[in-house]
């Protein structure tokens, strides 16, 4: 079955819409920072899901409604600059984090007082109760002041909590329960989280993914149930400590699904090839991107004061509606032998799942709570296609005929740029790469590149030939 909506296998990563102020800005910041694009489009999506994922759910074409947040993890080598690029785009988010926190403490040190006034009265109102219990008189009168009393104690105040860090889970699911229902646990030095507490409880991730509630039991405190909590988790390590993981954990964790949950990056490194220009950079559109996510991070506040309002539900068009579901139907023919998720089945019944998310938080950030189009599905469908590449690479091993395919089209395009448009394939037998002199190898690679949109087959007369 050749593709019909997905991308092509090892696709390039897919060009930015020119019209957003999300694709400019991270142009502006390839620019400015020199880092990768998809490292640097990570943490802008980073951001987008953070804000927004509290506010918006998006009803996917098969009825069911999910919530928008997104798993991301983004692999790069030291010095790639992901601190700057996470740090770039959460500025907003960070920057009201900080001052609601100012508001915080001085909103804490009233309480302090109000409570120290209550539990004040509280001991006269059970000192009446005790004295009139010792007399044998009634007490039904203290006892219903001390009810009211007990009505009137001062709640603690909800601190605007948004962003964890090599949190626990215990700290974190805590901080959903009893501060903001949605947050993001973020790091740019990943390799603290996966070697930390941070993703020990995985089904519970599994399911604050999926907008399941959960409950959460404690040894020393009483148990609860969080609801309608929305979480995003973005994570950027260096692949040594990603791959000490795996080692440690991989098994566990791909087997628990929650890996499969994740958009993954692993780009290029531009370490070598980022020279200092000449001029003053420019960060309009930052200051653009910077201005539209305060406000509608802003809206994140009245959360505070009650966890169960309602969110938006996000809508797909007829025509995005009938891509998602080609896509969907797409992406499940291929999850048997020899196809492109072969092995992948968990991944791959994400996928679509993935893709509504990113086009609802792109949408609404772009065009606001309209109807999701049909254009910005079509780019979420490229990228989070792109991002199953890497996690196809960075989980899998690769199989021989994913690799003689590699090494197959690279020995092909050497006559591409010569001009050659066919070749046959007994001259790729008698001349190509050593390995494909087999015939069954060789078939298999072209197979595999035919399956990539790489090749055309065709006869000539009774010879097998191949387009270039």
């Amino acid at each position: 079955m050749r593709s019909a909506v997905l991308p092509r296998v090892n696709a390039s990563f897919p060009y930015l819409p020119q019209k957003w102020l999300f694709s400019s800005a991270i142009r502006e910041a390839e620019n400015n920072i020199q880092a990768p694009q998809p490292l640097i489009c990570f943490s802008a999506l980073t951001a987008l899901s953070v804000a927004l994922q509290g506010l918006y759910d998006v009803r996917k074409p098969n009825g069911q409604c999910v919530p928008t947040s997104v798993m991301l993890l983004s692999i790069a080598q030291s010095g790639e600059r992901k601190s700057t690029t996470e740090n770039h785009f959460m500025e907003s988010i960070n920057d009201l984090q900080r001052s609601e926190y100012i508001s915080y403490q001085a909103s804490v040190k009233k309480w302090e007082s109000k409570l120290k006034i209550w539990n004040e009265k509280n001991k006269i109102i059970l000192k009446a109760i005790g004295k009139k219990t010792e007399k044998g008189e009634s007490t039904d009168e203290e006892e219903a002041r001390l009810l009211a009393h007990g009505e009137q104690k001062p709640a603690k105040p909800k601190r605007f909590k948004i962003i964890y860090d090599d949190s626990t889970p215990e700290a974190l699911f805590w901080g959903l329960n009893s501060d903001l229902s949605t947050a993001g646990l973020i790091s740019s030095e990943g390799g603290s989280v996966l070697n930390g507490r941070a993703l020990n409880d995985l089904p519970k991730f599994n399911a604050i993914w999926s907008g399941d509630s959960i409950t959460v039991d404690r040894k020393t405190a009483d148990s609860y149930e969080l609801i309608n909590a929305r979480l995003t988790v973005s994570i950027m390590a260096q692949k040594s400590a990603f791959e000490e993981y795996v080692r440690r954990c991989g098994e566990k964790a791909r087997g628990s699904g929650l890996w499969a949950r994740f958009l993954v990056c692993h780009p290029e490194s531009t370490q070598g090839s980022r020279f200092i220009k000449n001029g003053v950079l420019s960060w309009k559109y930052k200051e653009e991107f910077q201005k539209r996510l305060a406000t509608v991070v802003r809206e994140n506040l009245r959360l505070l004061d009650d966890a169960s309002a309602s969110r938006k539900v996000l809508e797909f068009s007829r025509e995005a509606a009938q891509l998602w579901l080609d896509a969907f139907n797409e992406i499940e023919s291929k999850i048997v032998a020899h196809e492109r998720f072969d092995g992948l089945g968990d991944h791959a019944s994400k996928l679509a799942d993935n893709i509504a998310r990113v086009a609802a938080l792109l949408h609404v950030f772009e065009e606001g709570d309209t109807e999701i189009s049909r254009a910005t599905l079509a780019f979420a469908i490229d990228f989070c296609t792109w991002c199953s590449d890497d996690f196809y690479r960075l989980f899998m091993p690769q199989r021989q005929e994913i690799s003689d395919a590699i090494e197959l089209d690279e020995w092909l395009q050497k006559f591409r740029e010569k001009g050659a448009t066919w070749m046959s394939a007994n001259y790729i037998r008698q001349h190509g790469p050593y390995r494909l002199r087999s015939k069954l190898r060789l078939d298999a690679a072209l197979k595999e590149l035919w399956l990539d949109r790489r090749l055309e087959f065709y006869k000539q007369g009774k010879t097998k030939c191949i387009t270039l």
